[in-house]
């Protein structure tokens, strides 16, 4: 017969294996490859994030102040909330799954970027 002892005792037993392999790494250690090329494009990201910045406050900012400055307010909001998202992940407090959002959004970040490029480029061949 079973009884809810038995229950209590188990649940316990189970708690206490779980809370026993709590230094084991939440999702696995990932290889060195992944590393360095979540790295890379990290790097690679900030560095154009911060180009782009540098040329929207720095090109035609003549006539269109206002839309330089909410473009600008754009990228910073897009890029910090990528590092954020990259944060999270790398501490171990996203599951897995969210790292193709954070690839998704970082491609958009770069996207977005290239097209601030091109605006600004096109913009200052107008004058």
């Amino acid at each position: 017969m079973y009884s809810e002892t038995d229950s209590l005792r188990e649940d316990v037993g189970i708690r206490d294996s779980i809370s026993s392999n709590i230094s084991a790494p939440l999702f696995g250690e990932t290889n060195p490859q992944t590393r360095y090329l979540q790295w890379a494009l990290a790097i690679f990201t900030i560095v154009l994030a911060g180009t782009t910045l540098i040329v929207a406050c720095t090109v035609g900012t003549g006539h269109n102040i206002g839309l330089h400055v909410f473009m600008s307010l754009t990228l910073i909001g897009l890029t910090l909330t990528t590092f954020i998202l990259a944060l999270w992940y790398e501490e171990g407090d996203l599951h897995p799954k969210f790292l193709y959002i954070l690839y998704s959004q970082t491609a958009l970040l770069i996207m977005f970027s290239v097209l601030l490029f091109i605006y600004f480029g096109m913009e200052n061949k107008t004058k």
